[in-house]
């Protein structure tokens, strides 16, 4: 249904009426219309002439804005050909409406073509980690924050990308997003309590360890720049947590991936005591329940 100009900018002058009822009615009447009604809300802001209706036409816009969120994130996660790029943008855009989005893809870009530019088609896969390794954390000097406390700035990707300062979940998400792109098939995993990367090879891990073996040729620890961890480690470091009750194993999908830095952002948002934002990150995890 296609919504007439007057009919909105009518509803619009109803809104600088004080009387509550008045504006209860012009409110539901608008968040039926739906978010088509939100570049009018955003324009009429700069000509709105009391407080009231400034904090009115705010409201609103941020309820179309956080609905528009909800409604991308319901398709993003039905969506078959998903990627972990759209899917940290939406999160980002929970806590930044005006995501740059081309800025960002610019600067993943570019570092894509860095490691591209260092690494050939006869190199291992262990070679072409090193090369992502040696791009991401000594030329590009990415780290781990040292905050023992949630930090939105290491979950919002534009906040990352510009401070170099991620979290273990947002720097592997980066990391597990690079390596697709260079045709590196990576696989993110759950290993007592700890998110890892894995590259499965079956044959080299045999050769490499003998028949007993698992799939995964080596691990990756991004929370340590990158650094490599054989089967044997792995071994030691399961067993070891399987005395406290922590040996699980896990592969993570793209959703829970992206599931998990919404948890961050949620306790991030608990340490700011951000009632509005919890309530937000509260919609969407509804969203990926059971995923």
């Amino acid at each position: 249904m296609i919504i007439s100009d007057p009919t909105i900018d009518a509803l619009l002058i109803l809104l600088e009426d004080q009387d509550e009822q008045v504006y209860k009615t012009v409110k539901e009447k608008l968040l039926s219309l739906g978010s088509v009604v939100l570049p009018k809300l955003e324009e009429a802001i700069f000509e709105a002439r009391t407080e009231l209706h400034i904090k009115k036409l705010e409201d609103l816009i941020s309820f179309f804005k956080r609905q528009l969120v909800i409604d991308q994130m319901k398709r993003w996660i039905e969506n078959d050909n998903r990627t972990l790029l759209e899917g940290w943008l939406l999160v980002s855009s929970m806590h930044h409406s005006s995501i740059p989005k081309e800025k960002i893809e610019n600067s993943i870009h570019k570092i894509c073509n860095d490691v591209w530019l260092e690494i050939s088609e006869s190199m291992t896969s262990l070679e072409k980690v090193a090369v992502i390794n040696h791009i991401l954390f000594r030329i590009n000097m990415f780290k781990i924050s040292d905050n023992e406390t949630p930090d939105i700035d290491t979950i919002v990707i534009n906040k990352l990308l510009f401070s170099k300062i991620g979290n273990v979940c947002s720097l592997t998400i980066l990391y597990l997003i690079i390596a697709r792109r260079i045709h590196l098939e990576l696989l993110p995993i759950m290993l007592a309590n700890k998110l890892l990367l894995v590259y499965e090879d079956n044959l080299a891990s045999s050769l490499a360890y003998g028949s007993s073996a698992d799939k995964y040729l080596f691990y990756i620890n991004v929370a340590h720049s990158g650094s490599v961890i054989s089967p044997k480690e792995i071994q030691f470091l399961y067993d070891k947590s399987q005395k406290y009750g922590k040996g699980t194993t896990k592969i993570e999908s793209d959703i829970s991936l992206i599931k998990k830095l919404v948890n961050l952002m949620y306790m991030a948002y608990s340490y700011e005591d951000d009632q509005d934002k919890l309530n937000f990150t509260t919609d969407i995890l509804d969203l990926m329940n059971d995923k």
